[in-house]
């Protein structure tokens, strides 16, 4: 269906509703081949490997003693995490199929220290609280008032100074790349970073750090057309050095922490 986004961004084709965005995580097909189509290619496997590093030198660092990761699909990044986390963790994702994804992808890292509930975002099934939570490719998803539920959800399992990472859409760039794009797309909120930082403090969470990935977009998309179907390691070498050294990023991992 072809209509205006909300937030006053012209896309050629969004799909409509969270219900929608949910049923497309539903199938099996999805599940098992949602990193391959992906985030195999340079340019997504570049911001993968952007978002897992960002996540691990922070539990490096912090040494949180439990992780909560929101609508983790097949745990793609919480096996990075994995890795590192010696405490707890939790995945909790709407989609049964994704969860056993999860489940099967985090066996051989996980050693029966993650618990995996089926739940919704906007009623999280937990009691008590976790020192991080972290949720990719879903704040972004939902209008303004949708996610000012999310974020009430996701305070209220935070304790003082717990931390919350997501990822944000960057509205100075990635309004222009969409307005020319004619491919369907999920609906994103798309933000400046003062916009950003007034929802967040509005919310009840003050901004730690934007950390800028997929700089110079428009370039790094022309590489990787150009670049890997020839050779995947020379562009996803050429991408790197890009996304490094590029200009205003399309999109931000966030940082915030609850007050």
């Amino acid at each position: 269906m072809v209509r205006e986004a909300p937030d006053g961004v012209p896309v050629a084709r969004v799909l409509e509703g969270h219900e929608e965005i949910r049923d497309a995580y539903r199938d099996e097909h999805v599940a098992r081949c949602y990193i391959d189509e992906r985030f195999r290619q340079p340019l997504g496997a570049l911001l993968h490997a952007r978002q897992a590093a960002h996540l691990v030198r922070l539990i490096r660092t912090l040494r949180p003693h439990t992780l909560l990761e929101v609508a983790p699909g097949p745990a793609r990044l919480t096996v990075e995490v994995a890795r590192v986390h010696r405490g707890s963790g939790i995945v909790i994702d709407a989609s049964a199929p994704m969860l056993d994804e999860a489940r099967r992808r985090l066996e051989a890292v996980a050693r029966g220290r993650w618990r995996f509930v089926q739940g919704d975002v906007f009623s999280l099934p937990i009691s008590g609280t976790v020192d991080l939570v972290y949720a990719f490719r879903l704040i972004r998803h939902f209008d303004r008032e949708d996610r000012r539920r999310i974020y009430a959800q996701i305070r209220g399992v935070l304790p003082p100074g717990g931390l919350l990472v997501f990822d944000a859409i960057n509205k100075d760039v990635a309004a222009a790349v969409r307005a020319r794009s004619r491919e369907c797309h999920h609906y994103d909120a798309l933000l400046t970073s003062d916009e950003l930082r007034s929802e967040l403090g509005e919310c009840g969470f003050d901004l730690v750090s934007l950390t800028g990935v997929q700089n110079g977009y428009p370039l790094l998309y022309r590489l990787q057309v150009l670049l890997a179907p020839r050779s995947p390691l020379l562009a996803r070498a050429a991408l790197s050095l890009v996304d490094r050294l590029g200009s205003e990023p399309l999109e931000w991992i966030v940082t915030c922490r609850r007050p």
